[in-house]
């Protein structure tokens, strides 16, 4: 999954693209654009209560490998739009934050496995590739490449000294508060996570010695081609 710094970063460059005539309220969109990872915030919280906030509870890797799967995440996908997006009146940019960090992450995911096939293919180069990819979808189930996955956010994500933002998101996070995603983020989990990534920009400074650098035009140039796909794939509904 995408970090909190790294959809930001996404949700600027997407309403950069799309323009205030689609995207009127932007603390709504940023705020929609975390939402979905705000789920941490509730109290007693289970891994099962993100995957229901990430519209995967019972869907294995966003279908990778299961086309099964992969099409009941695209009728959950489509029905939130129908159900919340669209009639979604003065909130809709919320909405519409929420459905691009979804995105965002099977985008994320899929990275990922394509990365790990590339490691992985001479192990098992006897096999066809809808068998291969079904086993590294099973050995990612159970938890096998943590490490490796651990590896590819290090490379993929936005660190916070890496991006300069053209909007003062913090300011505009903190314009506007006691929000909720209907049936799936409450008010006290949105609060809570928004003071967690407004705490977050305050601490933002030069990289230590240590601290691992990405390829930065690597890292923009993945980020440009999510920013793409989503914005392909809402097009039929803005």
């Amino acid at each position: 999954m995408a970090g909190t710094m790294t959809h930001l970063v996404i949700a600027e460059k997407i309403y950069y693209i799309l323009g205030n005539e689609v995207i009127k309220n932007l603390p709504l969109f940023f705020g929609g654009n975390i939402a979905p990872d705000a789920i941490h915030a509730k109290k007693d919280y289970q891994r099962i209560d993100k995957l229901r906030t990430h519209l995967r509870d019972g869907i294995r890797s966003y279908g990778y490998a299961h086309p099964e799967d992969a099409k009941l995440f695209k009728e959950r996908t489509n029905n939130f739009i129908e159900k919340y997006y669209l009639p979604a009146g003065e909130e809709k940019d919320l909405y519409l934050g929420y459905i691009i960090h979804i995105f965002a992450d099977e985008l994320y995911f899929f990275e990922y496995f394509d990365q790990l096939e590339n490691n992985l293919k001479n192990e098992r180069n006897d096999m066809n590739i809808s068998d291969f990819r079904k086993i590294i979808a099973d050995r990612v189930k159970n938890n096998e490449f943590n490490s490796f996955f651990d590896g590819m956010v290090k490379i993929y994500d936005i660190l916070p000294h890496e991006y300069k933002f053209m909007q003062n998101i913090v300011n505009i996070l903190d314009s506007t508060w006691d929000y909720e995603i209907k049936d799936y983020i409450s008010v006290s989990e949105l609060n809570a996570s928004k003071r967690r990534v407004i705490k977050k920009f305050d601490k933002i400074s030069l990289p230590c010695e240590n601290i691992i650098t990405n390829d930065r035009g690597k890292v923009l140039k993945f980020l440009d081609s999510v920013v793409y796909n989503i914005v392909e794939r809402l097009k039929h509904i803005i």
